[in-house]
């Protein structure tokens, strides 16, 4: 670590509410299945392990259903902050106008596996980068990271934004073309790509429950050493969710087609493959 950057203060926002259409209430489900420790706990504790000066908030929305988010920010002392159930972004800008972080990292309360090390990692790359916007690649689903510099995240306000901005964060930040971005590949192999570690469906549930109880047993942190153990002796587990689509926020045309054409291929329909060809410009 680079002298003097553990100074710098580091916002960690959990975007989180109750509300799910496949698997409502999962992120105060516990890990593993028949603990104590409810998904989005598991979160926390992780990210109280950063080396950085941190402050962890909860941002939940005003909905009824997200009190039972308050009663367990009380019990654990987190702070949190209820805002806008649609306007995410105004949730976050709140809270970062209200504190003096100087570098925000999004995270979802529905991924409950954060390598505390490499989000570190990825943080004073961010910051010796000068980027207003950074994402890590070459992690599973559900385990990169999204990091913002606090004035490019308050920057956000003036801009004349979408419906679609004020509900995905930082999607204005990567399509408007007027900040700085930055890629931190934290793995060179796509040995990881594949994976999917985010729970948005039972069977995702399941396989984050087994992890964590393979974790306990084993002795090895939730993290990416995790993983290489159970690539290595219970690869099935992995593969267990391997059929799911995931919901994308597209930054263009090009970005969505890019995700429907792995889909169609997935499904091996060849001729709508084919038409979808026939109907695009060539390059």
């Amino acid at each position: 670590m680079v002298d003097g950057l553990l100074n710098k203060k580091i916002a960690f926002i959990i975007q989180a509410r109750m509300q799910s259409t496949r698997l409502p209430g999962k992120i105060m489900m516990p890990l593993p299945f028949g603990g104590s420790e409810p998904l989005i706990g598991c979160i926390v504790k992780s990210l109280q392990k950063s080396a950085f000066r941190h402050v962890i908030t909860i941002a939940t929305s005003n909905q009824p259903e997200n009190e039972v988010l308050v009663s367990f920010c009380k019990y654990y002392k987190v702070a949190f902050f209820r805002g806008s159930e649609d306007d995410v972004l105004s949730r976050f800008s709140t809270i970062v106008s209200n504190s003096d972080c100087e570098v925000v990292v999004r995270l979802t309360a529905d991924n409950p596996f954060v390598d505390i090390q490499l989000l570190d990692t990825a943080i004073e790359n961010h910051i010796l980068s000068g980027a207003d916007y950074s994402t890590t690649q070459g992690l599973p689903l559900g385990m990169n990271f999204e990091i913002v510099s606090a004035p490019s995240l308050l920057s956000l306000s003036s801009k004349n934004l979408t419906p679609d901005d004020k509900e995905h964060v930082t999607l204005f930040l990567k399509r408007s073309g007027l900040y700085q971005l930055n890629v931190v590949r934290l793995f060179e192999e796509k040995k990881y790509d594949s994976l999917r570690l985010t729970v948005d469906y039972p069977s995702d549930y399941l396989v984050a429950s087994a992890l964590y109880t393979i974790s306990l047993a084993a002795g090895i942190p939730p993290g990416i050493g995790l993983i290489d153990y159970c690539l290595q002796h219970y690869p099935w587990v992995l593969n267990s969710n391997a059929h799911h689509f995931q919901k994308g926020n597209y930054t263009d045309l090009a970005d969505e087609l890019k995700h429907v054409r792995s889909i169609l291929e997935a499904l091996e329909c060849k001729k709508t493959l084919s038409l979808l060809d026939s109907q695009m410009p060539q390059k």
